[in-house]
């Protein structure tokens, strides 16, 4: 426009110019010319017409200068206007690729703390059962996995496929439908495998069973599995699959993921079967201690099996596992063991106790927890043991909770241990009478007893033909019932997952569980009434054997690691537990266990590896993580990424609390914290100092995690103000 002003100014004022030096010097230069006034009349009336074409003829030269000089400025704008846009989609394309890159990092940022998790609630877990550890890790897969719609995972046993849990898929009608494992796609290889017809081989499925899968699975595109094996064996198998009328497809980071799932269920499995004999001990061991109770306590003489027995029976009423219902039965027989701490003097005294003794007696449940506390193989049911003698309302001890804060095996026990004192002679009472007993148990229903425990209790004594000896836990004639007799020994027996062998006398095998023939590779008739030295143990070890043989014999204990042999010759690393027990007729005998330590070795290190994985993860220099303890506010651990930000090494980053590098005050992080609370988001805003004392805008996403029994904060930084400065300049 400026330009346009200067060009139409230069034009006026030379038209204004030449005007002015026509009128001024046109006569003066005809009366040069000629002096006759008859000629300058003539040229006069020529001068006006002459001026005209020469204006004009000026003017023309001018104005079509200007206008090709606009022409060759509008060529020269459309051409930068050209390149403006070119530009202009340039940056928005860029924009969207930023966006994008924004996005995937957010993806991978809530993968890695879902994988983070997973590893860090391993040991919860492994509490859980097959099932529902497979269930967990599926929907997990498939939160994780953006592009999956649906998923199955699967048990083999013996052969058989059993479907165990889906999402999308009808599982109800899958879980009715076992198939051979040989029906399964690449049933016996290892690797990540895809195919799009499901995991399945339909077409080897019989026919009776294919309308049932036409109804339970849903149409996919694609379906991305992997085998989950121990010890080279496949157990199970995690398939994720892709809907029909989806345009995703799966991801080579997704193969990566999945394979991360599938050690994370092959480490589980392998730790259910070397924990399994943790959470179990043997009816000679718990005896043993009891009887020694039982000569210090002259009143629990029998209290603690009928206890046992009943409590079991009322868990068996109140439907609870197996498992629970084992531990009830153990629980009632160690829950007087604080006693052997108690003087025998107070004990056994048979006048009124004084207020200090009572006391004294008082402390049995906390004397006996620790007790328990202290044993790998009992600690489980210390709990038990504490609150055995809390009562409903709160008023009792030793710590006066109340209601459903106490355990419900303690309910039980509390129940159970009223009933058979009511029901036993004292030295200052008759024993009650079991209708006197059963209206003491009413009456306390909601104050001292638990009324859900103690109306299943009064269901199960007020049978007409009720006794101890013969209640649910002992009777022989339900397939369902356990025993502390030998119903229940077999159990432990047969179900544990160590090998076990019971020797007569002479150390000849006179009985072995499955998992020592499975361990030692033999047929049970090839090991009976052979002598143990003859079966397992090889040449190099016989003079040890000897040694643990005398040992057992004395009544002493063995517990060693060394080697023995299979029928092959093969050597396997085991450790050896070995001890006397009482046999039929009072004969003497020994139990030996066996445990296969160089499975556990490898499982440990696979372990190992596989923690080695995740922690790769953290140790980037992408992600900025730090990990905080939020109790304290310590920095925890820090990464590479995180030490390139900031600017200190991560042993200064440990050493600080996230307060010196939060430059927020402590009202503006509360209104923060409330704000992300609000809305219910993990996302926060803050400013954190560098160690060059520069002040960023830090965007931060928290998530709790657990390690080792504590809650962390983990927390993912982004730089806030390169993100948002990035933004604006690609807008505008």
């Amino acid at each position: 426009m400026k330009n346009f002003f200067k060009e139409e100014n230069k034009i006026i004022i030379i038209y204004v110019i030449i005007g002015f030096a026509w009128i001024y010097f046109s006569d003066r230069l005809l009366l040069v010319l000629t002096g006759d006034l008859e000629q300058f009349n003539i040229l006069q009336s020529f001068k006006g017409a002459f001026y005209v074409l020469a204006t004009a003829v000026l003017l023309y030269l001018l104005i079509k200068r200007y206008a090709d000089n606009l022409k060759e400025q509008k060529s020269e704008v459309n051409s930068l206007n050209e390149e403006l846009t070119a530009y202009n989609e340039e940056l928005l394309a860029m924009n969207e690729e930023l966006d994008q890159s924004l996005d995937e990092l957010n993806e991978l940022n809530e993968k890695f703390i879902s994988m983070i998790n997973l590893v860090s609630d391993l040991d919860k877990q492994n509490n859980l059962d097959q099932v529902e550890f497979l269930s967990h890790l599926l929907k997990q897969a498939v939160q994780i996995v953006p592009e999956a719609d649906y998923g199955k995972v699967y048990l083999i046993e013996d052969g058989v496929c059993r479907f165990v849990d889906a999402v999308g898929h009808d599982i109800e009608i899958l879980k009715n439908l076992k198939i051979d494992q040989k029906s399964l796609f690449h049933y016996d290889e290892k690797g990540i495998f895809t195919s799009e017809q499901y995991s399945i081989n339909l077409d080897k499925i019989p026919r009776k069973h294919q309308e049932g899968f036409e109804k339970a699975l849903k149409e996919i595109k694609d379906s991305l599995f992997i085998n989950i094996t121990v010890n080279e064996s496949v157990v199970g198998r995690i398939s994720l699959d892709i809907a029909a009328e989806s345009s995703a497809k799966f991801r080579d980071t997704t193969k990566k993921v999945l394979q991360s799932f599938a050690t994370l269920a092959s480490s589980f499995f392998a730790f259910k079967r070397f924990d399994k004999l943790q959470g179990e001990f043997t009816k000679e061991l718990i005896s043993s201690i009891i009887q020694i109770l039982e000569i210090y306590d002259s009143y629990t003489k029998g209290h603690s099996e009928n206890v046992a027995n009943l409590a079991a029976g009322v868990a068996e009423k109140l439907g609870l596992s197996r498992k629970m219902v084992v531990d009830t039965y153990w629980a009632g027989m160690v829950h007087d063991i604080g006693k052997l701490l108690v003087p025998v003097s107070v004990l056994n005294k048979k006048g009124r106790l004084t207020e200090e003794e009572y006391q004294l007696i008082k402390k049995h449940p906390v004397w006996g927890s620790q007790a328990l506390a202290d044993s790998a193989v009992l600690k489980h049911i210390s709990k038990y043991i504490l609150y055995h003698h809390e009562r409903w309302d709160g008023s009792g001890y030793p710590e006066g909770v109340k209601g459903d804060r106490i355990p419900l095996v303690s309910q039980i026990i509390a129940v159970a241990d009223a009933w058979d004192a009511m029901r036993s002679e004292r030295s200052y009472r008759k024993p009650l009478t079991k209708e006197e007993a059963l209206a003491e148990i009413e009456n306390n229903r909601g104050s001292q007893f638990s009324p859900e425990v103690a109306d299943k209790f009064l269901e199960l004594v007020s049978k007409d033909n009720f006794s101890i000896k013969n209640s649910a836990i002992d009777s022989r004639s339900s397939k369902s019932s356990l025993s502390f007799n030998e119903d229940y020994f077999e159990y432990l027996f047969e179900e544990s997952a160590e090998g076990i062998v019971v020797l007569d006398s002479e150390f000849r095998i006179i009985k072995s569980n499955q998992y020592f023939l499975d361990m030692f590779d033999y047929q049970r008739y090839e090991v009976l009434d052979r002598h143990i030295k003859d079966v397992v143990v090889p040449g190099e070890k016989s003079d040890e054997t000897e040694k643990f043989m005398e040992l057992v014999k004395s009544g002493e204990r063995v517990n060693a690691r060394s080697f023995r042999e299979d029928s092959s010759g093969e050597k396997v690393e085991v450790s050896i537990q070995g001890f006397p027990i009482s046999l039929a007729r009072g004969k003497t005998g020994y139990y030996i266990i066996y445990q296969d330590i160089s499975e556990f070795r490898d499982l440990e290190r696979k372990y190992f590896n596989s923690q080695q994985k995740y922690r790769a993860l953290f140790e980037n220099e992408d992600i900025i993580i730090l990990i905080i303890d939020p109790e304290t506010g310590q920095v925890v651990d820090a990464n590479p990424a995180a030490e390139n930000f900031y600017g200190w090494s991560r042993t200064e980053l440990k050493s600080k609390k996230i307060s010196e590098i939060n430059c927020l005050s402590p009202a503006e992080i509360k209104a923060e914290m409330e704000n992300a609370k609000a809305n219910n988001k993990n996302r926060f805003l803050f400013k954190h100092q560098l160690a060059s004392g520069e002040i960023k805008e830090v965007e931060v996403y928290s998530q709790p995690i657990n390690f080792s029994e504590k809650e962390y904060l983990y927390s993912i930084v982004h730089e806030y103000n390169k993100k948002a400065a990035r933004k604006a300049e690609l807008v505008n």
